[in-house]
């Protein structure tokens, strides 16, 4: 077994594939190239694919820098269901049919969010209450969220691409702390309509393109291939 210098230091920018978490990505480079530390700038949901920056070694301390810069998605948005995940990963716990009227209100009122947006945090999230991560309150059906319920994040942009009911496909930009699957919740809110994020794809995340993003089968190639497209830390625009 090749073993490979610890003091490797830079960015790798995964295709994070679907079903996949975040955290097994970090886990799977880590052992890989034998780093002694790893990390990803912005947590993408299992469920959704796209730009995920991983860091090595002393690449580590650029993390709160990248996270800190804007986001940009596309995704789908599905009318008439509902789940407790607010994503199809969850359990069903709404249904209605959707008009197409009331699906093109939906989609005039969404492509005019813009600038400061209080989104209710997801019960099923990473979020911390008292130290511990919401998701695990909601699996034991423990209702914490009226405690915190809310945080303002910023939306750059959010365009509609096209409106099939009961489908929204959309592509946005945001600030660091938003949750996409948020944007269902506000549906529900303000048109009483179940919703749920159907699909999510991060196109860009800490300054980097998906188009420059190692290709969802990186977890089959070797450590060589993974060295060769390290971008050094000292080649990213941001001070360590």
């Amino acid at each position: 077994m090749k073993i490979y210098d610890k003091s490797l230091s830079g960015v790798l920018v995964i295709d994070k594939p679907e079903n996949m978490t975040s955290f097994n990505v970090d886990y799977h480079i880590k052992k890989r190239l034998n780093c002694s530390k790893v990390g990803h700038a912005g947590t993408l949901d299992p469920f959704a694919t796209g730009v995920l920056p991983v860091l090595l070694n002393n690449a580590t301390k650029l993390q709160d820098s990248l996270v800190n810069m804007p986001k940009s998605y596309e995704g789908t948005l599905r009318l008439g269901i509902s789940t407790d995940t607010l994503d199809i990963t969850g359990s069903q716990n709404g249904f209605k049919d959707v008009s197409d009227s009331e699906a093109e209100s939906i989609a005039a009122y969404l492509k005019n969010i813009s600038g400061d947006f209080i989104q209710k945090i997801p019960a099923f999230s990473a979020r911390k209450y008292k130290g511990i991560p919401l998701y695990k309150y909601a699996r034991k059906n423990i209702d914490v969220v009226t405690d915190n319920p809310t945080s303002v994040v910023k939306i750059y942009n959010f365009e509609i691409k096209s409106v099939g009911n009961p489908f929204i496909d959309f592509k946005c930009t945001v600030s660091k702390g938003t949750y996409i699957r948020a944007i269902a919740q506000e549906i529900m809110d303000k048109f009483d309509i179940p919703a749920q994020l159907y699909s999510l794809r991060r196109t860009s995340a800490g300054g980097f393109d998906v188009s420059n993003a190692l290709p969802h089968d990186f977890i089959e190639k070797d450590a060589d291939f993974l060295i060769k497209n390290i971008i050094p830390a000292g080649n990213i625009n941001v001070k360590l």
